[in-house]
């Protein structure tokens, strides 16, 4: 029980003072929106945590995002509201999966 304890609280680390958001990832030039999976379909502006030792925006513009295929993306932020835009302020990426889609009517 004390190792499946441990384990939960290793993999919620990058969690801490965020949230988990499921959507698919897009590419538009150098920036990154998520497609939230809600049946609003809201859209954020991926950006970086200040404090991330290891930033996740580079890593994910370089994985090759195909725009032609949906891509299914998991990941830790927070939101953030900037002059009327939404943006998720991204600590660490949970799950990253190309050809894969969260929206029904995908």
């Amino acid at each position: 029980m004390l190792r499946i304890a441990t384990l939960l609280l290793l993999c919620s680390l990058p969690a801490l003072g965020n949230e988990l958001f499921i959507g698919t990832v897009t590419r538009h030039g150098t920036q990154l929106v998520l497609t939230r999976c809600d049946a609003a379909k809201t859209r954020y502006l991926l950006v970086d945590a200040a404090d991330n030792r290891q930033p996740v925006i580079p890593t994910l513009l370089g994985a090759g995002l195909a725009p032609q295929r949906p891509t299914y993306l998991a990941l830790f932020a927070r939101y953030d509201a900037r002059q009327g835009r939404d943006y998720l302020v991204v600590s660490a990426v949970k799950h990253l999966e190309q050809g894969r889609s969260c929206h029904l009517p995908d």
